[in-house]
């Protein structure tokens, strides 16, 4: 009810978050301060304007904020908080449950979104939960999965998923590692319990949510397909969805939920986390193929990689990203050793009809951190503060070039909702061009994906525009005249 909820945002449109343009910040990494080490929610609340105003983003994801297990100040500490202990609770390291709320009420107040990762499938093996359920509480002791004999459950590949619990005697499922233990969603008490957290948070003023490993959380057994993506799965998020997020549309506070189903070259199973008409679950799910693709077509010369790629339904919308926290791919700033095909890789995912994620650090082409190949760490340093400083004023960094480009979404609908459809410009192989279509509003984009320049690309676009006055929107990489140099690329709109 009303008088439950706290710091929200108010007037937002129904499906707000299709317009809108996200930072994901891991919140030990971003902005330290009070000088401890750790970056922290009110060194978050102390760069909004530069989020708002300097880069040009308008929501943020927020990294795990619930107290976890392992904790640790030095940037080598890996503090990745998915091993919650409460989650009604926040993790001091990163300040207090006042200063979140302020972070929240000021995001507010510059007409910024901020949503919250919630980790529903384990908790930590220090959760008072698990430490009940261990001990044969009669209130716990089947809110996990315990078995008398190791099982070979695999959902990823490892079968090494059951432990031992010296203190029940007994084996617990654990599938990503011993220390966090799943939770048992055939208990209705774990699955209204979750549900309460959700409330709990979104009544606090966060505008939505970001769902970790949703593809695990209930299991069948057996191998990957008994432990993976089943039917009990989807049901209970489209519980989640009507009995929880869809209820605050109501009471004038729209909220949404996306996800992480980390599932690459598999369409229908992947979009099937959408749900259906009568029983929807999330609005929007997370791509993982996405920055394959931007680099097969920067990096290999695919020039229609997008072709039929975004959903069309309504309420089906991807989240893209280039690169996130995890080992999906290191980061655009070290897999695109050429400037030019960084910010050719940067643009490409601003230009596209999704809900681009920028993970914090990119906009100004911060690489891994040197000598962490294959770990998740490399990915996970302190953001660099003086490469802002130095790009901030500068109209030809990478950091200028998100600005513009995210200042360019807010203005033209089609960039953000538009139908995408491949735009062959007569031009050669290497001149990747599609059209973003919404109503009236029609916008053209073009990239040179080859080694030479390329002349003639804006005739070429105002030919196949065809009606009404055209425009260069975005020229910043254009070359002299009507050259469109190497990796270069530019955006026309028909003017109304």
């Amino acid at each position: 009810d009303k008088a439950s909820l706290e710091n929200q945002s108010a007037g937002l449109a129904a499906d707000w978050w299709a317009d809108s343009s996200f930072y994901h910040i891991w919140v030990k990494s971003f902005a330290d301060y009070d000088g401890d080490g750790v970056g922290d929610f009110r060194g978050i609340t102390s760069k909004l304007d530069y989020l708002k105003d300097i880069l040009g983003v308008d929501a943020l994801w927020l990294s795990p904020v619930f107290d976890c297990a392992y904790k640790g100040s030095a940037p080598t500490a890996n503090m990745h908080g998915y091993d919650t202990v409460d989650y009604y609770e926040v993790n001091d390291y990163f300040g207090n449950k006042e200063h979140l709320a302020t972070l929240l009420a000021e995001a507010h107040r510059r007409g910024m979104k901020v949503i919250f990762d919630f980790v529903p499938n384990h908790t930590s093996n220090q959760h008072p939960w698990f430490v009940q359920s261990a001990n044969f509480d009669p209130e716990k002791k089947d809110w996990y999965l315990w078995n008398d004999k190791r099982l070979a459950w695999s959902p990823m590949g490892n079968s090494g998923t059951w432990h031992r619990s010296d203190l029940r005697q007994a084996y617990y499922y654990g599938a990503f590692s011993n220390a966090m233990p799943d939770l048992n969603y055939r208990n209705a008490e774990v699955r209204e319990e979750m549900k309460n957290v959700v409330r709990y948070w979104l009544n606090f003023g966060f505008d939505g949510l970001r769902i970790d490993a949703v593809r695990y959380l209930v299991e069948d057994g057996g191998g990957a397909a008994g432990t993976s993506d089943i039917g009990e799965t989807h049901g209970f998020f489209a519980e989640l969805r009507r009995e929880v997020v869809d209820a605050y549309a109501g009471l004038g506070h729209p909220k949404f939920m996306v996800a992480e189903a980390w599932i690459n070259g598999d369409r229908p199973r992947f979009n099937a986390y959408f749900g259906s008409p009568e029983k929807p679950e999330f609005q929007m799910l997370f791509d993982f193929d996405f920055s394959g693709k931007v680099t097969s077509a920067v990096k290999y010369k695919n020039r229609s990689v997008f072709e039929g790629f975004f959903p069309s339904g309504a309420g089906q919308r991807y989240g893209v990203f280039l690169s996130n926290h995890d080992n999906l791919s290191s980061r655009p700033g070290t897999v695109f050793s050429d400037p030019r095909q960084l910010r050719l890789a940067s643009a490409l995912s601003l230009l596209m009809p999704a809900t681009p994620f920028v993970y914090y650090g990119n906009e100004i082409g911060q690489a891994d951190k040197a000598g962490l190949s294959g770990q998740d760490l490399r990915l996970r340093y302190p953001f660099d503060w003086s490469s802002q400083d130095a790009q901030a004023g500068d109209p030809a960094s990478l950091l200028a070039l998100h600005r513009d480009l995210l200042a360019l979404r807010s203005s033209r609908p089609a960039l953000r909702r538009g139908e995408w459809k491949n735009a062959d410009l007569g031009l050669g192989a290497h001149i990747a061009a599609w059209t973003l279509t919404l109503g009236d509003d029609t916008v053209l984009c073009a990239a040179n994906l080859g080694s030479d320049p390329v002349a003639g690309v804006p005739a070429a676009a105002k030919a196949f525009l065809g009606a009404g006055r055209v425009r260069a929107l975005y020229d910043g990489d254009l070359g002299n005249g009507e050259t469109l140099a190497q990796y270069g690329f530019a955006v026309y709109g028909v003017e109304k």
